[in-house]
């Protein structure tokens, strides 16, 4: 699976082959899809995954009730987070991170849950919440340095030191990053010369001179990276370590690959070196393939019109940051819709919520009152004269009379229900669901399904619908995109594609073609 990072479309069609041939199950290969969509920019589906994801972990395997099944979860909760990440949707990615840390506290992962520590006081600096934030990085930052030595600790470690110098870079708190890069450095410096002393403790780093060597090397380039960045972000600014630091990070070889230039871009800034920003610049257009309606074409469209004006060129500037303030409009626009969209359905799902509130607290109070009436009618029976043949009697004359399993208005209460309250939206509807609901059995709603739906079993009777009111979205919202449409219907894209095309022989996509034409 190292393929997915460099090339998902490559990624998905091994794990459909794999699929095809035996060698992974429909459980893996349904989160190995969602970890490339999570993982990986193309196509935009980090919505995907968290649709998969969301459904894995109402898989029974998933039930954090052994260890492996505790690690299935834990891996979910990974995905979801990072793709939460990709989404830039910080409240999401606290909430699964949360999750993660307490399931790894619960069985023993101590140095996992730290780790993930690290990444919730990241996220609540970015919720504004600073202090929470660096108040838990420094417990999290003394835990991993306590003990003797362990690789896995010294990793999580390091991993903490960057959390906590991105922090101070969202902060612009520069003059503190060094001595943190610097500890960076000197953990590196200690496993290199002593490495018998550190335990083999680490999951995330392989065996073996080579691999370890690479990990060293990398995160020596990162912190050197820190350094030269930080210095060029300073007032006044140290052009003479901005220099040292730049010229490390340039001779190793992570400051050669794409993301490495990016990272050191400020302090080619500072040295004037426009060309190399430029050369960085091309290479991230180039691999955007010709969407400019992004953060990363701004960014470019900056870099141009500073590089224009530092050599002397204003109207160019000028020009360049025109096409930059029209495009940051744009993003500004679309964010605002797109919080908007989401602000609508949050608040759909809380009303849905409610309301299913309100209906288990109605089913609460019902059985209360059943059982207290049940109560004083046993208590009366106590002190009744007749025998236990009459009691039964009393209880059968006053016990309301059950709806016939083949009630017509039975089945179409439930069917309204499902529609008006959206109960099909929800992707985790089960059948139990709509037993607890309707305080029916399983026979009893088997045999309304099939009276009343063809004879249809509850996951197909379900779909059916769900399609059903897809078919009602493409027809009146052209705006919407497929997967906000598979969403909306608790469904996700690649299911939808594929039972939508099942009923009307074609795919929504020729569908909605065909009410172009």
């Amino acid at each position: 699976m190292l393929v997915y990072g460099s090339d998902p479309h490559r990624a998905l069609t091994l794990i459909d082959s794999a699929l095809i041939v035996g060698n992974i199950n429909d459980f893996t290969a349904s989160f190995l899809r969602a970890k490339v969509y999570a993982n990986t920019l193309a196509d935009g589906r980090p919505d995907e995954a968290i649709g998969i994801c969301v459904q894995l972990l109402q898989h029974d395997s998933t039930q954090a009730v052994t260890a492996s099944r505790a690690d299935k979860r834990s891996d979910i909760l990974q995905v979801l987070m990072d793709a939460y990440r990709v989404k830039e949707d910080d409240e999401q990615w606290l909430r699964y991170a949360i999750e993660r840390a307490q399931l790894c506290q619960a069985w023993g992962q101590e140095t996992e849950a730290l780790r993930i520590e690290a990444d919730i006081a990241l996220i609540l600096n970015r919720l504004g919440r600073s202090e929470e934030g660096f108040a838990m990085m420094d417990k999290v930052m003394a835990a991993l340095d306590a003990g003797g030595p362990s690789i896995d600790r010294m990793d999580a470690g390091i991993v903490a030191r960057k959390r906590r110098i991105h922090m101070l870079e969202e902060q612009g708190q520069y003059a503190d990053i060094p001595s943190l890069a610097q500890q960076i450095l000197d953990k590196i410096a200690d496993y290199q010369k002593r490495p018998s002393a550190y335990a083999e403790d680490s999951y995330r780093l392989p065996p073996g001179a080579e691999p370890r060597e690479w990990y060293c090397q990398f995160c020596q380039s990162q912190a050197w990276g820190f350094m030269a960045r930080a210095y060029a972000r300073m007032t006044p600014v140290d052009l003479d370590r901005v220099r040292k630091y730049t010229t490390l990070f340039e001779q190793s070889d992570y400051g050669k690959r794409l993301g490495g230039r990016k990272m050191i871009t400020p302090a080619w800034k500072v040295l004037g070196q426009w060309d190399k920003v430029l050369a960085v610049d091309d290479e991230v257009e180039g691999r955007l393939g010709g969407d400019t309606l992004n953060t990363d074409f701004a960014a470019i469209l900056m870099d141009r019109a500073q590089a224009a004006s530092a050599q002397g060129q204003p109207e160019l500037a000028m020009e360049w940051m025109k096409r930059h303030s029209e495009l940051q409009e744009k993003l500004h626009r679309q964010q605002q819709e797109s919080e908007a969209h989401e602000y609508a359905a949050k608040y759909r799902a809380q009303q849905q919520e409610k309301r299913i509130q309100e209906a288990q607290t109605l089913s609460a109070r019902r059985i209360v009152m059943f059982w207290a009436a049940f109560a004083m009618f046993a208590l009366a029976l106590v002190f009744a004269f007749f025998a236990v043949r009459w009691s039964r009697r009393t209880v059968e004359d006053k016990a309301p009379a059950a709806p016939s399993p083949v009630d017509p208005e039975l089945f179409d209460t439930i069917q309204r229900t499902i529609l008006e309250e959206r109960l099909y939206a929800q992707a985790s509807l089960q059948r139990q669901d709509v037993l607890d609901r309707f305080h029916i059995s399983r026979r009893t709603l088997n045999e309304l399904l099939s009276t009343y739906a063809q004879g249809r079993s509850f996951p197909v009777y379900i779909n059916d619908i769900r399609i059903q009111e897809a078919l009602k979205l493409l027809d009146e919202h052209p705006e919407m995109t497929l997967t906000e449409i598979a969403g909306t219907v608790g469904l996700t894209l690649p299911n939808f594609r594929e039972q939508f095309k099942q009923r009307y022989g074609q795919t929504p996509t020729e569908y909605r073609q065909t009410l172009r034409d």
